[in-house]
């Protein structure tokens, strides 16, 4: 179809958080935010979500990639925060502007500095610091994914309903500029990127999650598409939801082909493969991993860093850059969110 309203009409009510639970068991409500500028060759990971036991207590995760050769920062902070300043955290805060059109994401605080090959063979250790600070303003240039509306889709499969991680999820790509101050240094930063909003129980259930692919682009033309499988022990796939837009069209599609994640795990150049298929043909993408995020899950959250015989498995939050090959010839090529998980490498999905 072709869209006129980002917002596809659903609730502007729906992107602020909640100020009390459900009463739910374990009720949480995360905010990630993944985002790249190429010139300054740096992609930031960016969570937000309420400590699964006490949902008045925030935390906030951060992953910052900085050009090859000059390492990874992070930090993994908690704090209570009044309703009116959520969603934050102690350092990391994201502020609705206008519902479905514009958000601001500001940091203010101290990393970690730390190589890839650290965080990817051990858990994460506090050694040397930094300040960081950003102040960000994102444009939201594509409409809004809805995972419900796309698994019911007769493109889709699986169900939110059968998901142990969130009950309701969305997403949305956008164009970002503000500036970045590190080592001193206050330089600009203007790139690309996608956020997503989840609510439901987090932390139950864990055992029948056991990996997942989570691939979101925006080109500078304007086009873009994102998938999401998930998939359980058995190898049974979950949820399998994706989309394409193109043109000003938006349409939901399949998954013909995902990339899963390997046993060896790489920071930066593994070549990645992904073909959907929508009303508008089929969709034949070819991914470069520019940098890898690494963490181990637990059934609390996320540890930084890990360990290559993790017994929970490996949450790893990435970026690749997507090469996109029309059927007339041309290509784009832009980067982009590609977030991956494992718990058992010997049963890959399955899809029926």
């Amino acid at each position: 179809m072709k869209v006129t309203d980002l917002s596809l009409g659903y609730d502007p009510v729906r992107e602020y958080t909640l100020a009390e639970p459900t009463g739910q068991y374990r009720f949480a409500e995360n905010l990630m935010f993944a985002l790249s500028d190429p010139a300054l060759g740096m992609s930031m990971w960016l969570h937000l979500g309420t400590f699964p036991d006490d949902f008045g207590i925030w935390e906030d995760l951060v992953f910052v990639h900085l050009p090859e050769g000059e390492g990874t920062l992070w930090s993994k902070s908690y704090a209570r925060v009044p309703v009116e300043q959520r969603p934050a955290g102690p350092n990391f805060r994201a502020q609705c502007l206008e519902p479905w059109k514009r958000w601001r994401l500001t940091y203010d605080g101290v990393v970690h500095s730390t190589t890839p090959e650290e965080m990817r063979t051990d858990l994460g250790k506090e050694g040397a610091t930094e300040y960081l600070g950003f102040d960000l303003e994102l444009e939201m240039r594509g409409p809004v994914w809805d995972a419900h509306a796309s698994a019911e889709s007769p493109h889709g499969a699986g169900s939110m309903a059968e998901q142990v991680w969130a009950k309701d999820h969305y997403q949305q790509l956008y164009t970002v500029n503000g500036t970045v101050t590190l080592r001193g240094e206050t330089r600009p930063f203007s790139g690309s990127g996608v956020r997503d909003h989840s609510r439901g129980q987090r932390g139950v259930n864990m055992d029948q999650f056991a990996g997942h692919a989570l691939i979101s682009t925006l080109y500078p033309s304007g086009k873009g598409f994102g998938m999401q499988r998930m998939w359980n022990p058995e190898g049974r796939v979950t949820l399998d939801t994706a989309f394409v837009f193109i043109d000003g069209q938006y349409e939901f599609a399949s998954v013909l082909e995902c990339p899963r994640l390997g046993p060896n795990l790489q920071y930066s150049g593994e070549t990645l493969k992904l073909v959907l298929a929508s009303d508008l043909g089929e969709h034949h993408l070819t991914g470069v991993v520019t940098a890898s995020g690494y963490s181990s899950m637990l059934d609390s959250g996320m540890a930084m860093g890990t360990r290559p015989d993790n017994p929970s498995g490996f949450f790893v939050p990435g970026f690749a850059r997507w090469t996109w090959r029309d059927g007339s010839g041309g290509e784009e090529s832009a980067i982009g969110l590609t977030e991956r998980s494992e718990r058992n490498f010997r049963n890959p999905p399955v899809v029926k």
